[in-house]
């Protein structure tokens, strides 16, 4: 007898409705940050509860000091983030990890640093404004090799085999590259390329990473999926 159950539209959603409800709660000001997004004009866009409880155990599994993020949009995943960041004392008192975040927008920028001020989390969240491809290089220069614990990318798929080789130097050995929308963003990537069309971008992405001798990857089918890959 097989374990194996049938997915289909209706369990998936059901799915993603049990993660959210078991796993994922949230404040409600943060809960709310979207509807307040949207309200504003920004696109309705973020990485949905479920993806971002799944970052943040990633951000504790991985004792978090430094976390990179590319998009910070309306500032929702940037909290999940930061709320699972390192916390503790030092010989030099108290030591807190920190989220960088990279927003292209300054509408977007100025609208999320509202949103992290209310979940008083300006201490441990610092937006810096600039496309993720010119900034990555400028934090590498001010961080240093393999600073960071994670680099998470949720932003302009275009750019992300772009900044892979700069992910790849600001991480440490053991830290995570993580990217949203891995599975679904225009399309579903797993679908078959009808003839005629490229391959989704995400695609693209997904098996360049699954090639690389550097990273140890695998895809996880929370949200529209998240690519995890440990650098190696």
């Amino acid at each position: 007898m097989s374990d194996r159950i049938d997915m289909n539209q209706e369990r998936w959603e059901r799915t993603g409705a049990y993660i959210r409800e078991v796993f994922a709660r949230t404040d409600a000001r943060h809960a709310g940050i979207m509807e307040r997004a949207i309200a504003a004009g920004m696109p309705p866009i973020d990485a949905g509860a479920e993806t971002g409880r799944f970052l943040q155990v990633l951000a504790t599994t991985l004792n978090a000091k430094l976390i990179i993020e590319v998009g910070t949009l309306a500032g929702y995943s940037a909290i999940w983030l930061a709320r699972g960041l390192a916390r503790g004392l030092t010989a030099k008192g108290p030591r807190d990890g920190r989220v960088i975040t990279i927003e292209t927008s300054a509408t977007h920028a100025a609208f999320a640093q509202k949103e992290i001020d209310g979940a008083d989390l300006g201490f441990s969240i610092t937006i810096r404004q600039g496309k993720g491809s010119q900034m990555l290089p400028v934090l590498l220069g001010e961080c240093g090799h393999g600073s960071a614990d994670m680099v998470f990318f949720d932003a302009e798929r275009s750019e992300y085999l772009a900044m892979l080789e700069t992910a790849h130097a600001l991480l440490r050995r053991g830290g995570i590259l993580a990217i949203d929308n891995a599975l679904a963003a225009k399309r579903w990537t797993a679908d078959p390329v009808p003839p005629g069309e490229q391959p989704d971008q995400m695609d693209i992405v997904n098996r360049t990473i699954a090639a690389d001798s550097r990273f140890r990857s695998t895809l996880v089918p929370v949200g529209n999926g998240v690519l995890v890959a440990v650098k190696v």
